[in-house]
């Protein structure tokens, strides 16, 4: 069932949001959600997408705010989210008369705190409908309903198991076919040993189960939820681990998942493991550890319709791509490492090999082609369409 605006109101962060206009038009439906403050999106959308803005380009221009609600009606999309303080009494009543809903943003949030809950609801319908779901049987060996007494191999007497009085981490490393063949016994307890003496040194339970060919090492956090170095922890240890066996000649790859509580939810941080090496890989090939935390917006976004990321790659990312293919630059790049090495423009230029003058004159340019000055609100829309973009390149 299609996500409806009145769906998205029951949302316990959208329902902060005042309908200003349109109330009428509520059960439109959201099939896809876009953000912008460029001036010719226009082009971009289509019938049935939510519209997020800050509505800077309209603060000054009211009668522009008039006749981008008026194309909006046209084109039936599903409403407008805005965070201006006013909106003109001239639009509300376009927007009535349109039945086009209009939501003012309160102004302690960003479009982050919009859009992040309403992809995840619209991905979550999306897969319902599609009956799509997750299965680990192939490497439990066991139902869902038992799968994650499974993982610790308690089969019968459920009840005879101590309940984990803290939290865990799973893990997973697949050993690959190769290595299974050659039946490499020293190297496996090699291997063990590495754990056991790495746990030791950061005073650490752990569990370790071997399912069908594949490493489970289930980290268990003493201190219930009073660790906060505890996943920082665990990453150091995978890293070490695999560090050990860099000299192993198979393929080494391994998957973290989040941190859970309880043990009913052993096997979701189990499939968070595996999900982040089959995303990981996809994505960024040739590592050795993906964290399932890191990936969390790439798992959100894997399951939208491929029409959906790119309409999220064209709303924010057009007039850098027109930009390169015509002069042949490297915009987007530059975006991509100016913002993972968190807006540093030393950092950017150590990282793409360039000079720092270089990196100044590109940020200048990417401000100026996009019409935004890179604020939070901006950074989050333009990862996103970033994260979007990488992966439609790799599917």
């Amino acid at each position: 069932m299609h996500l409806t605006m009145t769906d998205a109101l029951k949302l316990p962060q959208i329902k902060q949001c005042q309908v200003a206009a349109g109330m009428q038009g509520l059960n439109r439906e959201i099939e896809s959600i876009n953000s912008f403050d460029a001036p010719d999106v226009l082009s971009w959308l289509k019938p049935n997408e939510l519209i997020l803005t800050t509505g800077y380009l309209f603060q000054d221009n009211p009668q522009q705010l008039d006749q981008f609600v008026i194309e909006l009606a046209k084109m039936n999309c599903s409403g407008l989210f805005i965070k201006l303080e006013e909106i003109p009494q001239t639009t509300i009543s376009i927007a009535n008369m349109a039945n086009l809903p209009i939501l003012k943003i309160p102004p302690e949030f960003s479009l982050s705190d919009i859009m992040s809950p309403l992809l995840r609801e619209i991905v979550t319908r999306q897969n319902e409908q599609k009956g799509q779901s997750y299965s680990m049987e192939d490497i439990s060996g066991v139902g869902a309903e038992n799968l994650s007494y499974g993982i610790l191999g308690i089969t019968e007497d459920k009840s005879s198991f101590q309940q984990i009085t803290g939290g865990f981490i799973c893990t997973v490393l697949p050993l690959t076919l190769q290595w299974n063949q050659r039946n490499d016994s020293i190297t496996y307890k090699q291997l063990i040993k590495t754990i056991e003496t790495l746990t030791e040194q950061y005073k650490i339970d752990k569990l370790i189960r071997n399912i069908k060919g594949s490493l489970v090492i289930i980290y268990l956090d003493t201190i219930p939820l009073g660790n906060t170095r505890f996943y920082s922890q665990v990453t150091q240890i995978s890293q070490q681990i695999i560090s050990t066996l860099s000299t192993h000649p198979m393929e080494l790859t391994l998957g973290v998942g989040n941190y859970h509580t309880g043990i009913n939810n052993l096997a979701n941080s189990l499939q968070e493991a595996l999900q982040s090496i089959d995303l990981g890989k996809r994505l960024n090939p040739g590592k050795e550890i993906y964290g399932y935390k890191e990936l969390i917006t790439f798992k959100i976004l894997q399951y939208a319709p491929k029409n959906v990321l790119m309409d999220i790659v064209t709303g924010n990312l057009a007039p850098l791509k027109e930009h390169d293919d015509e002069t042949q630059s490297d915009l987007i790049k530059t975006l991509e490492a100016y913002l993972q090495c968190n807006l540093r423009p030393a950092e950017t230029a150590r990282k793409m090999g360039v000079h720092r003058n270089t990196i100044h004159f590109r940020i200048k340019s990417i401000k100026k082609l996009l019409g935004m000055e890179l604020s939070n609100d901006d950074l989050f829309t333009l990862k996103l369409a970033l994260y979007a973009k990488r992966l439609l390149d790799n599917r």
